[in-house]
């Protein structure tokens, strides 16, 4: 089967999309557009297409005849998206704790193990990417998979945030042992305990914002 070939616009939203999650693009930055044009090697339009793109995500705004920027996180989009993420993820839990097999169990420890890791390495992609990896084990084990793709591609303001949030030490040395009752809950089958656990972590973000506020005030809307 020949594999579809990606386009330019394709190629620069991706590489951008990126860049903005990782914070690599910070919220309210301003967008050079020949530096951009410079570094993708490519004619304005492909450029243009991406961006337009990016604006459908809420993650650029474009400005005609002024410019475009990076979007601040939005607050109010960001509960929107968590309580989508957590809305479907406890409705997709009490389905993991009936198909859950040792070896979902071992892909979740691995995760978990790969976070320990990006944490002592420092490395805040790796870190995000394997907490990522830890939860959509209950998405692919259900067969639910599209859920947990449809998720990410809607959560930009969330996930920049939990990616923000991780860089706060305090908040972030939370996080494996919150994953490490979750593990330890599924393994002893208390379906009851995941769903608290789950519901708690997913919710702690809320009481978290007026720091990440308070540190960052020009990232947000």
């Amino acid at each position: 089967m020949q594999m579809k070939r990606i386009t330019a616009s394709e190629q620069i939203y991706k590489e951008m999309h990126s860049q903005i999650m990782f914070l690599e693009l910070k919220p309210g930055e301003e967008l050079n557009m020949q530096k951009l044009l410079q570094n993708a090697g490519v004619s304005r339009s492909p450029l243009r297409d991406a961006l337009l793109k990016l604006q459908e995500d809420n993650l650029v705004e474009i400005f005609p005849q002024k410019g475009s920027q990076i979007s601040r996180i939005n607050l109010k989009q960001v509960e929107v998206e968590r309580f989508m993420r957590s809305t479907l993820e406890l409705a997709v839990i009490p389905l993991f704790a009936k198909a859950c097999t040792k070896e979902h169990l071992l892909k979740m420890r691995r995760a978990l193990e790969e976070q320990k890791f990006a944490l002592e390495i420092t490395d805040q992609k790796a870190f995000l990417n394997a907490d990522d990896d830890f939860h959509k084990v209950f998405f692919s084990a259900t067969g639910k998979e599209r859920i947990w793709d449809l998720i990410q591609s809607q959560s930009g303001n969330y996930r920049r945030i939990r990616f923000l949030s991780n860089q706060v030490p305090e908040i972030l040395n939370n996080i494996i042992g919150e994953h490490e009752r979750i593990l330890n809950s599924f393994s002893e089958g208390q379906m009851e305990e995941c769903l608290l656990l789950d519901k708690k972590h997913l919710t702690k973000l809320i009481a978290e914002i007026d720091i990440l506020e308070t540190k960052y005030p020009g990232y947000f809307e």
